[in-house]
């Protein structure tokens, strides 16, 4: 399933198939949310999930590989942006997350993937997350720099 969040935080759905049809079929369960107008911005310390990147799928009991493509920036001389993904509200990357230090204003890439252990059989609700060590964040979500976030069942 492929959303698409636009600057107003509208969403539009579209998938290639229904997702019971997926799991009927025995294809891997699959999920994509694509951000194209408005930046996202934060000031947490602590983790917070980013706005609109949550993918619920239904997979049998296998793992699922996961990703974004993002840049990012803070705009206070060294201070860090970090990514992480939840599954089920299980942390992939340590307590903080993979880390981009940037400078004043600077965009970094700070894209990131993982595999998950095999999973029960069931609906899992995979969600990314971000936090800075100071000032404030910035994730890029525009037509130039678009945020996607994806899960895919790996069967």
């Amino acid at each position: 399933m492929t959303t698409i969040i636009d600057g107003s935080g509208s969403a539009t759905f579209a998938t290639p198939l229904p997702m019971a049809q997926v799991a009927d079929l025995g294809l891997p369960a699959f999920g994509r949310v694509v951000r194209t107008a408005g930046n996202l911005t934060t000031t947490s310390t602590s983790l917070v999930d980013v706005t609109g990147a949550t993918v619920t799928i239904t997979t049998g009991a296998f793992p699922v590989a996961y990703g974004t493509a993002q840049t990012s920036y803070n705009d206070g001389a060294n201070q860090n942006v970090y990514s992480n993904v939840a599954i089920d509200g299980v942390l992939q990357h340590g307590t903080s997350g993979m880390v981009g230090n940037s400078a004043t204003n600077i965009r970094h890439n700070l894209s990131i993937s993982g595999q998950s252990a095999a999973l029960s059989a069931g609906s899992h609700t995979i969600k990314q997350q971000w936090a800075v060590s100071g000032n404030t964040g910035t994730i890029n979500a525009d037509a130039t720099y678009n945020h996607t976030f994806y899960v895919r069942e790996i069967r």
